[in-house]
């Protein structure tokens, strides 16, 4: 990584980007990637924001879809992993099938746990 870059990366982390400032990062300056994609898991990304990363980056796919499914997940949200990432469709399907009353206690749950 060049030095200029460097330093612009650290100007930006000054300035505390947004998730669609790293997701932009992410998708087009690929010696960066790895550093945006790291500050985007701490700040944690929304649903949209993995989209963003298993759509356009194949490198790191696998991981964002692992983070998806530990996130609370909508049904089209399934289906968007269970179209695009094969390796985690067998996963995506499973929990697609569960009974709607363990989904929605699942969800509840999540949702308390966070306020």
């Amino acid at each position: 990584m060049s030095e200029r870059l460097k330093d612009l990366w650290e100007e930006l982390i000054k300035k505390q980007p947004t998730n669609n400032d790293l997701r932009y990062i992410i998708k087009h300056v690929e010696s960066l990637r790895i550093k945006a994609w790291q500050k985007l898991l701490a700040q944690n990304p929304t649903n949209d924001d993995l989209h963003g990363v298993i759509e356009y980056v194949k490198l790191l796919k696998t991981e964002a879809c692992q983070k998806h499914l530990h996130q609370a997940l909508t049904f089209d949200d399934l289906g968007y992993i269970i179209e695009r990432v094969e390796p985690l469709r067998i996963a995506a399907e499973k929990m697609l099938k569960r009974p709607e009353s363990q989904i929605l206690k699942e969800m509840r749950e999540i949702s308390i746990s966070q306020e």
